[in-house]
């Protein structure tokens, strides 16, 4: 376990850079056909009468146009810390214009980002390149692990002592309140209900063991498989494409670089992730 503690993490933060910054431009495109009436007040009650939000919200393509332009030079490493923490801050404020927008993925993201300024990603992937790797950096990229292991830990709390949760009924309310339900082959096993009372067991097991299976290195990857799998699954059959792309990058600061370079084809890493 004390190979999770010590081992480097250098290869992951400038993919996630890359990765997180094309999901958000991609967010960023998608809303806009939608300002006219998101940020305006008549139609968006969570735009305040006053103050900061309320001017950007006012003057949302000017903002949308810095904001875009911010997020291809933080893409393609241009900037450093400056341009990491342009990110966060209009990240920010993005999101508190687009409230009904709101998913749980952009409130871990926002605390993510701001932890993620400290961390060099500029190593690879990047114009302006740095190779520095020193204690801020680390504290950093521990600051978005344990972030992610705290959400884990409290999801579980909050599912081991929610009745319905308790009762079993809680994962057949969680997928049918959702459209396309009634035609999904989830339909039928989540209608039995032995079936489903113990999937959201499982579901409780798998939230409370994740962390001790992460840090293990034997049982690292069967644990976050079998996570990535659970999100995908949320992401077809609840639509919430950015909540859970978003937790599933974040996944990837949970392995080393000595797994990384397991991962990614010989080629990749030659190119793009050479030590020399």
């Amino acid at each position: 376990m004390k190979e999770f503690w010590v081992a480097n993490r250098t290869i992951y933060p400038a993919i996630f850079r890359v990765l997180i910054g094309l999901l958000l431009l991609t967010d960023l495109i998608f809303t806009l056909p939608s300002g006219s009436f998101l940020f305006d007040s008549t139609y968006n009650n969570f735009i305040p009468n006053s103050g900061t939000v309320s001017v950007l919200s006012e003057n949302w393509k000017i903002f949308s146009g810095v904001y875009g332009l911010i997020l291809l030079l933080f893409i393609l490493g241009i900037g450093r810390t400056i341009i990491s923490f342009l990110v966060f801050l209009f990240y920010w404020y993005w999101v508190e214009m687009t409230m009904p927008l709101l998913t749980w993925g952009d409130t871990i993201l926002k605390f993510s980002l701001l932890y993620f300024v400290l961390v060099n990603s500029f190593q690879y992937l990047s114009v302006q390149k740095s190779n520095y790797q020193g204690v801020i950096s680390k504290l950093g990229i521990w600051s978005i692990i344990l972030h992610l292991f705290l959400v884990y830990m409290n999801n579980a709390y909050f599912k081991m002592m929610d009745g319905d949760w308790q009762g079993g009924r809680a994962l057949f309310y969680s997928f049918s309140q959702y459209a396309g339900f009634e035609t999904s082959i989830f339909k039928p096993i989540l209608s039995h209900a032995f079936i489903s009372k113990y999937l959201g067991y499982f579901v409780i097991v798998q939230q409370l063991t994740f962390v001790p299976l992460v840090i293990w290195k034997k049982t690292r990857f069967l644990a976050i498989g079998l996570s990535i799998i659970i999100h995908f699954t949320m992401m077809v059959q609840f639509e919430l494409w950015k909540f859970e792309l978003i937790v599933i990058l974040l996944y990837g600061f949970l392995l080393t670089d000595e797994e990384w370079r397991k991962i990614l084809p010989a080629g990749m890493l030659n190119k793009f992730f050479s030590t020399k």
